[in-house]
């Protein structure tokens, strides 16, 4: 988040005074989470572990799910504040969920740019409101506050958001694979090109071993658990996923349930609970830290991978052409090789060779 927005949600979250809810998914940094100031009326929800540990971390009240608003009741908030998503479906669920969650005159606060789609997302709050908004420019940056009239709860017929039933999984269907998922995971309905490219290198590499010459292997960043899901005939014998999201973790654990595939699926940041160490790393790693791209993000899967990775294992990660994944990653490894490209992505395998550089 810039400096400018991120002082401006900073500014709102100290003016609180009767209950607020905040609903923030991955649009601050950990250091940003941590510089804000506990408050007995705030409370913030979000689908993010690595959000949940830093608020936690700074004594705010912080409830980790996929936006699932039902554990309130109607009528709970005075206020509700929220840094715009990069997912209509998300943002149309959360504005639809605030119209209820709101007492009469409480106020929507919605904070965003307008490459963000603030603007649309302003006109379609007021829609479902009934309310006009009052936008404010902060520089590039745009505060639209949006108020719960008094009247506006006994009106039969609302004007909802299609949120694309954004809280259920869904059966869905890409390139002969059938697989449940939903809204909120990234690339929720398709098979992602660049993890299709990488599961192609892990069975030209592992297509032809034989009963116990695989042993374990790690899906870091799993999303609804393609990767597992496409290479389950190669010999394993553990598999563990893992993933930052709580919509990906949902929908990878009923994948690999609905498979009968035995994967340990955790909910973590980056890999960071796990203890024990794999032979084999698969990772599509984000290079995106909500509308912003992150070098950061990728110099922590690497960091992990290094912790994670048995002295003679190997780590294959597929990203975009123009992330400088080779040049990072030898700071961490004394093998980086470059297994194949097209013209948007590149698999690149990670060894220790023989020592290790770090």
């Amino acid at each position: 988040m810039s400096d400018k927005l991120h002082q401006l949600l900073i500014q709102q979250l100290n003016l609180v005074d009767g209950p607020t809810l905040w609903i923030i998914d991955e649009n601050l940094s950990a250091a940003e989470l941590q510089s804000i100031h506990p408050h007995p009326h705030l409370v913030a929800l979000t689908n993010r572990y690595d959000v949940q540990q830093s608020l936690q971390q700074a004594a705010v009240q912080v409830n980790l799910t996929d936006f699932d608003f039902s554990q309130w009741p109607e009528h709970s908030f005075a206020k509700i504040i929220y840094r715009v998503s990069k997912e209509r479906a998300l943002v149309h669920h959360c504005i639809n969920h605030a119209f209820s969650l709101l007492k009469n005159e409480g106020q929507l606060l919605l904070l965003g740019g307008k490459q963000d789609g603030i603007k649309t997302n302003a006109r379609s709050a007021s829609a479902v409101f009934g309310s006009k908004a009052n936008s404010k420019k902060h520089g590039i940056h745009y505060l639209v506050t949006i108020q719960k009239s008094a009247g506006a709860a006994s009106e039969p017929d609302r004007d909802w958001l299609d949120s694309n039933d954004y809280s259920n999984l869904r059966l869905c269907h890409s390139d002969g694979l059938e697989f449940l998922s939903k809204p909120g995971v990234f690339g929720w309905n398709k098979i992602d090109r660049g993890s299709a490219l990488l599961v192609e290198q892990t069975r030209e590499l592992f297509g032809s071993a034989q009963q116990g010459e695989l042993n374990e292997v790690l899906d870091l960043g799993c999303g609804y658990g393609y990767i597992l899901l496409a290479t389950q005939d190669l010999p394993f014998r553990s598999r563990t996923a893992t993933d930052n999201n709580a919509a990906a973790v949902l929908a990878a654990t009923a994948n690999f349930a609905r498979q009968e595939l035995a994967v340990s699926v955790t909910l973590d940041d980056c890999g960071a609970r796990l203890k024990q160490s794999f032979d084999l790393i698969l990772c599509n790693p984000p290079f995106h830290q909500g509308f912003a791209s992150s070098r950061e993000l990728t110099e922590k899967f690497l960091q992990q991978i290094h912790r994670l990775l048995t002295k003679d294992g190997q780590a294959l990660l597929v990203v975009n052409q123009f992330i400088p994944l080779e040049k990072i990653a030898t700071d961490y490894f004394g093998s980086v090789e470059t297994l194949c490209s097209t013209e948007s992505f590149k698999v690149v395998a990670l060894k220790y060779a023989k020592t290790r550089k770090r």
